[in-house]
């Protein structure tokens, strides 16, 4: 089953999209349409965003909101980043490996 996520289209709508969600456990999924594996994991994402209806579940293209300040220090994509309720980051990972994209929605789920 296909879940709903956020997408962002530049800094200031991913600032208003994380703050407005604070208070729910974040998934945010940092990508690149010119990236391989980051369009190989994107289904993995979508799937998810599905089955943890309780994480908000957000997609941004590190092109498009590139003064996000995690965009800025991120190394490489696919990254994933996992935030509390209170918008504190718990974990963070980079690559397109969906056991751990999962593992990391399970993480938040618990919170």
């Amino acid at each position: 089953m296909a879940g709903e996520y956020l997408e962002p289209k530049n800094t200031a709508e991913y600032n208003a999209f994380f703050e407005s969600n604070k208070g729910k456990p974040m998934l945010v999924y940092l990508t690149a349409t010119w990236c391989g594996p980051c369009r190989a994991i994107a289904p993995v994402f979508t799937r998810l965003a599905g089955e943890y209806p309780t994480i908000v579940f957000i997609k941004v293209d590190v092109d498009n909101c590139a003064e996000v300040p995690i965009v800025q220090s991120v190394t490489g994509v696919p990254s994933f980043y996992g935030y509390d309720k209170s918008g504190n980051s718990i974990d963070n990972f980079a690559g397109a490996n969906p056991a751990k994209v999962k593992e990391l929605a399970e993480k938040l789920k618990a919170l």
